[in-house]
C-alpha cells in the first residue's frame, strides 16, 4: 500500500511538472531581407538561419504559464520587421528551476538586434548586421558573416566567422575571436573585457595598426608585428603586415593571445 502511494504520489508530481511547461510559437512571412528586433528581460536567445522567407519565433517555458499574470509576449511587424518582446510578470520571483527560452529561425540574409536583461544569447549562419546585448549571460557567434557589435555585463564572448566590423565588450569574462579568410577591418575593431583573457585569431595578410594593452597581464604574438616605441609585455604598439585601420584589444585583468588562422 505505501509502494502504490508512493506511485501515485511520484504520478502527480510528473503531470504537475508537465502542467507547468508551456509553448508560444508564430511565424511570420519576409518578401526581402529580414530585420528581427528581440527584446527580454530575463531569457535565452537562439537564433538560427534556414532556406525559407519566414521568420519562425518559438517561447518555451519551464515553470512560468503564458498570458495573464505569467510571461507575456508581445510581437508586431511591419514589412520585413519584425519585433519580439518577452516580460516577466512586474512582481516575479526567480524560480530555482524556472527557464524561458525564445528559439527562432529567420532567412540567412538580414540584420538582428537581440536584447536580453539575463540570459544567454546564441546565433549562428546570419549574413548582415548584428547587434546583440545581454546583461548577465555567455554569448555564441558562429559563422556568421557582416558586422558585429557584442556586449555582455557579465559572461564570456565567443564569435567566429567573416567580418566587417566587430565591436565586443565584456564586463567580467573571456573574449574569444576567429575572423575567418576575406574579413576586413571597416572603421577599425574594438575588443576588450574588464577581467579575462583575450584571444584573437587573424587570417596571415590581415593588416592592423595594433594597440594591446593589459592591465595585469602578458601578451604573446602568433603573427609578424612590426612594433612601434618600446617593447612592454603587457603594452602593444605596433603594425601588422604594413598596417591599416586601428585594431585595439584591452583587458584590465588577463592576458592576451593574437594568433593566425593559418589560411
Amino acid at each position: 500500500m505505501r509502494r502504490m502511494g508512493l506511485l501515485i504520489l511520484s504520478m502527480g508530481i510528473l503531470l504537475t511538472s508537465s502542467a507547468l511547461a508551456e509553448e508560444w510559437s508564430k511565424t511570420f512571412n519576409i518578401s526581402g531581407k529580414a530585420d528581427l528586433k528581440v527584446m527580454t528581460s530575463d531569457a535565452n536567445i537562439t537564433v538560427d538561419t534556414w532556406d525559407q522567407n519566414t521568420i519562425q519565433a518559438q517561447v518555451t517555458t519551464e515553470n512560468y504559464k503564458i498570458g495573464e499574470g505569467g510571461i507575456t509576449i508581445r510581437d508586431s511587424q511591419n514589412g520585413d520587421t519584425v519585433q519580439l518582446e518577452v516580460k516577466y510578470p512586474q512582481h516575479h520571483f526567480h524560480m530555482t528551476h524556472g527557464r524561458v527560452d525564445i528559439a527562432i529561425h529567420m532567412p540567412r540574409q538580414g540584420q538582428v538586434n537581440l536584447h536580453t536583461g539575463d540570459g544567454s544569447i546564441h546565433l549562428a549562419n546570419l549574413k548582415g548586421n548584428m547587434e546583440l546585448d545581454s546583461g548577465d549571460g555567455n554569448l555564441e557567434i558562429d559563422s556568421v558573416d557582416g558586422t558585429l557589435r557584442a556586449r555582455t555585463g557579465d559572461g564570456h564572448i565567443r564569435a567566429e566567422g567573416r567580418f566587417d566590423g566587430v565591436e565586443i565588450a565584456a564586463g567580467d569574462g573571456h573574449v574569444e575571436t576567429r575572423a575567418e579568410k576575406g574579413s576586413s577591418l571597416g572603421s577599425g575593431w574594438d575588443l576588450q573585457t574588464g577581467d579575462g583573457n583575450v584571444s584573437v585569431e587573424l587570417p596571415s595578410n590581415f593588416a592592423a595598426d595594433l594597440e594591446l594593452e593589459s592591465g595585469d597581464g602578458h601578451i604573446s604574438l602568433d603573427l609578424p608585428v612590426t612594433v612601434q616605441g618600446r617593447l612592454e609585455t603587457n603594452h602593444v604598439r605596433g603594425k601588422l603586415n604594413g598596417g591599416g585601420a586601428p585594431l585595439r584589444v584591452r583587458t584590465g585583468d588577463g592576458s592576451i593571445a593574437l594568433r593566425s588562422t593559418g589560411v
